[in-house]
């Protein structure tokens, strides 16, 4: 059986039809809110209402900048409201106009996190890796707290058009956690199949999750 995504993601550039998306069977989306201080996602309020009226559920994400984290955080608060329905994401990946740091991405998660009553989760792959300590056990702890959602894309034609058990042991996890939340496992036309999805454009960012619906909701 192959992949089976269940949730989509996308900023305002990318073409979404959310009745369709629910039809296929995915359980929600996750939206860009914001690009640090100077940039708000236009479509972001809009379509969580339209999602959240096709019955799929909504998060939102931060794509990381250099900006001044408190700012950063005032602002993408403002933008998404403190809303107990809605799961919290910081994209934390290569910004090559505006690049931010491991410590940087610890303060935004840990502000985010006390303002919500929750933990925010975190996007990301090798810079993951490459800017947060693992070597620390109580930073380690820390970071493992906060939902992991793994990009990575495998395209060894062997994998082409593997199940989740076929492909899970060659998904390489950063060192802080034992699993991941969500893996974005195809992305702009990389990845497993399936690469599409009805309600979204060919090539869209799929994910999917170890477990039921129930248990994603």
């Amino acid at each position: 059986m192959p992949l089976v995504p269940v949730v989509a993601d996308m900023n305002h550039a990318n073409p979404v039809d959310f009745a369709k998306l629910a039809a296929a069977g995915f359980v929600g989306v996750i939206l860009k809110a914001r690009q640090g201080v100077g940039f708000e996602d236009p479509a972001f309020k809009p379509r969580r209402d339209a999602a959240r009226k096709a019955g799929l559920k909504v998060g939102a994400y931060d794509f990381a900048t250099h900006d001044i984290v408190a700012d950063n955080v005032k602002a993408f608060l403002n933008t998404t409201g403190i809303d107990p329905d809605l799961s919290y994401w910081l994209e934390f990946e290569d910004n090559v106009r505006s690049q931010r740091t491991g410590d940087q991405a610890a303060q935004f998660l840990d502000w985010v996190d006390q303002a919500i009553g929750r933990r925010c989760g975190i996007y990301g792959g090798n810079r993951i890796r490459e800017q947060i300590d693992d070597t620390d056990p109580a930073d380690v702890s820390w970071w493992a707290e906060h939902p992991l959602w793994l990009c990575q894309y495998k395209d060894d034609p062997a994998l082409r058009d593997a199940d989740l058990a076929t492909l899970k042991p060659h998904i390489h996890i950063p060192a802080q956690w034992k699993t991941w939340f969500l893996l974005q496992y195809a992305a702009d036309g990389h990845g497993p199949q399936p690469r599409g999805a009805p309600g979204v454009e060919s090539g869209a960012d799929l994910n999917v999750f170890d477990g039921t619906a129930d248990e994603l909701r």
